[in-house]
């Protein structure tokens, strides 16, 4: 048998790339040196405070670097030094590290006093004077090895807690951490599995800084007489060539440059581990140098099309070699034409956008095909002309809207700026443009003042849209832009463009996974499969008869609100009652905002009298769009929340009676699948690891036991459990095994129920019908209850007993989901069902 119980993740970069021979060169170099201070009177005859030949002796064969002023071996010097000089760099490094990376963990994850308190100590060590403070403790401690190591330590943690702290407040708030600590990890627990191991690769950088630093400092105390007078290091080597004038005479060049050059190939060879070891958790990409872009034969730009792109290759560079990821891409975009451009993740759609806009991350390169815009080759332009073309005459309108907008510049700002890109005006009329363009998206003028975290994710990309098109470009593509966002958001989203396509002229390519929204309004579809235009017509054409069985799939994963149900209810209506798994009693749950200038600073109401009721078995399905309230549900349903008012029951328990192990306890019954595959799964964690994390946090240690149950759940899930899959890490997966490996971790301790928040939300049309069976056969052969999270209606009529609609902290509507969907009573249900 085959399968290995051990982690199998890399500590060393591959053998076969350039990093990791990188890395070994390193490690060569540094054992090279600690090998010859360890064997040091294997290699030389003499001890190093022995006279043994004449004073500033030339090297020989029997003294390789010559001789002192007192008639001392320098190479047994230099030999026995390395001890020393190690010796100290290395404890105080790893001294140093293991306090700092210990106090930044404990500070960047707790937070509030302990963080302030941690800070405020770091601050007043980072403001004493480096050498000074490290010349008095080492005179009032007295001159050994042992004070020079504490004493440097203790001076040299400081630097490090700031820079390490900063990302653990970054990885603190990943999906992934979020997802233990919902399963009931403790803060060792995370600290130890997540936060120190994604650290890891600033850590290192950490150890090789901290001993380059102690090694100098050793050097300069050794200088001043505070080493150890009885041991020999490099640095009282170098102290007694200055104090004895070797600089003035020719004897420096083998007394002074060798201990130099000693510690000079010591740090290197750590760097080079350092960067290693880095690249063993993210591999590296490689930059190549430009090549020529082939030309296909009578490449010309085509009649009737203002955006033109013909038999066009592109291909990534890593280390591990080239990969094609466009194949022969033939796309015409018309004057005035929206052409939707559709697929599955992976499929090329965004590598094809970014190449028409010379946008290529320096990985990736164009390596055949031609670009027209309006009859300019695209490819054969300089970076000059193509920066004139951007945002004037080829606009982008990017993914996520939050990240692709300054958070510490104002729209207003940011519109300036992509506004001046046009061309310089005064600045009246630089105010009016700006206000212009904001009024032309649906935004008001006093929204310029606005930073983006101050506004929705509707108007941040309304705003996001202003700035693309401020410049009025003739072909805008949109990548992705309605993503994460609530269906009658995208709605709007969608009315905005096409009514600015109506009054500007635009032509726009817009690149999505979202069938239903685009074949709606398309008036061509182009789909996108391994890299390749596969098929492209009229949306209804396409549908009615598709040509390519990926264009029949994509159609036929489309849930519809009439017909036949995909899946069946579960719950049995017509018996009496069971009594809930899952109750919401008037609860009511208000967030407070709040700032440095006031104790509070604004609330938003997430709930308002919210009751709600889950049986065990069933399928609930709870819709509505963004901050309607549906993920604060989720939190108080898993005990990570507490209702402002009201009762949360589980099981019949009132869950603020559980005490302490509150969340411990609810993550036993109830387990969380969240809505980005992409974040909820830590890259640096193999399947088997991340599978097994609910069973660790429950105390299981028996590795075979654990092997076992992970084999289960992954088998449950539908995935392969065969020894080279638990191995994989999730870079090495695609967004449904993703997701599949996160219902498996779901399973592994048979939850009761499981929350899923927006599962399918981030995946692929074809790709989300394969999650929804998923969860079917698991609730069908498990008897697992299901409360499904989702702004998409239709999806939840197929696959929920019930429904229930929630709009602004308050449910609206709640029934079962045929009755809801056929004969909705609320007006905020009939807007869901339209745009659905």
């Amino acid at each position: 048998m085959s399968e290995r119980y051990v982690d199998t993740r890399r500590f060393l970069a591959p053998a076969e790339t350039l990093t990791g021979k990188v890395q070994r060169v390193g490690m060569v170099i540094l054992a090279v040196i600690m090998l010859s201070a360890i064997c040091a009177p294997l290699l030389t005859s003499y001890a190093p405070r022995d006279s043994v030949c004449r004073p500033f002796a030339t090297p020989t064969a029997a003294h390789l670097l010559g001789c002192n002023d007192a008639g001392q071996d320098l190479f047994s010097q230099l030999l026995y030094g390395a001890r020393i000089s190690l010796a100290v760099g290395l404890s105080v490094a790893v001294l140093s590290t293991l306090l700092a990376t210990i106090i930044a963990v404990v500070a960047g994850f707790n937070g509030g006093l302990i963080d302030r308190l941690i800070m405020r100590l770091v601050d007043i060590i980072l403001c004493l004077p480096f050498m000074p403070l490290v010349i008095v403790l080492g005179v009032f401690f007295g001159a050994s090895i042992r004070t020079q190591v504490l004493v440097i330590a203790f001076v040299m943690w400081a630097p490090s807690v700031r820079e390490l702290r900063a990302q653990i407040l970054q990885i603190r708030s990943s999906a992934f951490v979020e997802a233990s600590l919902a399963m009931g990890a403790s803060g060792y627990f995370v600290g130890i599995r997540h936060l120190v191991p994604e650290l890891a690769p600033l850590i290192v950088p950490q150890f090789v800084r901290i001993a380059h630093n102690a090694i100098l400092v050793e050097t300069s105390l050794s200088f001043l007489g505070l080493g150890d007078p009885l041991q020999n290091s490099w640095g009282s080597i170098l102290f007694h060539a200055n104090a004895r004038t070797a600089f003035l005479t020719g004897a420096w060049v083998y007394w002074v440059m060798p201990p130099g050059l000693a510690v000079s190939l010591t740090v290197l060879s750590l760097a080079l581990i350092g960067f290693g070891y880095d690249a063993s958790l993210a591999p590296r990409i490689r930059r190549r140098l430009a090549r020529p872009i082939e030309r296909p034969a009578g490449a010309a730009p085509r009649p009737g099309a203002v955006l033109s792109v013909q038999k066009l290759h592109v291909s990534w560079d890593s280390e591990f070699g080239r990969h094609e990821v466009v194949h022969g891409v033939d796309l015409d975009l018309r004057r005035g034409e929206l052409l939707g451009l559709v697929g599955e993740s992976g499929s090329g759609k965004t590598t094809l956008s970014m190449a028409i806009l010379r946008l290529l991350r320096p990985s990736a390169s164009v390596t055949r095909g031609a670009i027209w815009l309006n009859g300019e080759d695209l490819l054969r332009a300089s970076d000059a002309t193509m920066r004139r073309l951007r945002g004037r005459r080829i606009a982008l309108i990017p993914q996520s809207a939050m990240n692709a907008l300054n958070p510490v510049l104002t729209i207003g700002a940011q519109l300036g700026e992509a506004l001046d890109q046009g061309g310089r005006r005064p600045p009246e009329a630089r105010e009016a443009a700006i206000v212009e363009n904001l009024l032309s998206v649906g935004l008001e003028a006093r929204h310029a003042l606005s930073f983006p975290h101050e506004l929705s994710g509707g108007m941040r990309q309304r705003a996001v849209i202003a700035i693309a098109l401020c410049n009025r470009p003739e072909v805008v593509i949109a990548d992705e832009p309605t993503t994460g966002l609530d269906v009658l958001v995208q709605e709007d989203i969608m009315a905005l463009l096409l009514d600015l396509r109506r009054r500007l002229d635009l032509s726009i390519l817009f690149v999505t996974h979202n069938l239903p929204l685009i074949a709606r309004h398309a008036d061509r579809l182009a789909v996108m499969c391994g890299g390749t235009i596969v098929e492209e017509g009229a949306p209804d054409a396409l549908r009615r008869a598709p040509r390519h069985t990926h264009t029949r799939a994509l159609f036929e994963s489309l849930p519809a609100l009439v017909g036949d149900r995909r899946w069946q209810a579960h719950a049995d209506t017509s018996g009496p009652a069971e009594a809930p798994l899952i109750e919401l009693r008037n609860v009511s749950k208000t967030f407070r905002r709040r700032s440095l200038g006031a104790a509070d600073a604004g609330e938003h109401q997430a709930l308002n009298d919210v009751s709600l009721t889950l049986a065990p078995g069933e399928k609930l399905g709870l819709v509505g769009g963004s901050g309607a309230g549906k993920s604060t549900i989720a939190r108080l349903c898993m005990g990570v929340l507490p209702p402002d008012e009201g009762t949360v029951f589980c099981q019949g328990k009132d869950i603020a009676s559980l005490g302490m192990r509150r969340r411990q306890i609810m993550s036993e019954a109830i387990h969380l699948v969240f809505q980005d595959p992409y974040q909820s799964l830590r890259n640096g964690m193999s399947v088997r690891d991340i599978v097994a994390e609910p069973l660790r946090i429950r105390g299981e240690r028996d590795p075979a036991v654990i092997h076992a149950k992970v084999r289960a759940a992954l088998a449950a899930a539908k995935l392969p459990h065969d020894g080279a899959f638990i191995s994989r890490l999730p870079i090495a997966l695609s967004g449904g095994q993703r997701q599949r490996v996160a219902f498996a971790r779901a399973v592994v301790v048979r939850p009761k129920l499981i929350i899923a928040d927006e599962p399918t939300s981030m995946l692929d049309q074809s790709v989300r019908m394969e999650i929804m069976d998923l969860m079917e056969s698991l609730a069908r052969e498990n008897a697992t209850a299901f409360l499904l999270i989702t702004h998409d209606i239709a999806l939840a009529r197929h696959f929920c007993d019930r429904l229930a609609v929630l709009r602004q902290g308050r449910i609206v509507e709640e029934g079962l989901a045929d009755t809801i969907v056929q004969t909705p009573q609320n007006a905020y249900t009939r807007a869901l069902i339209a745009a659905a």
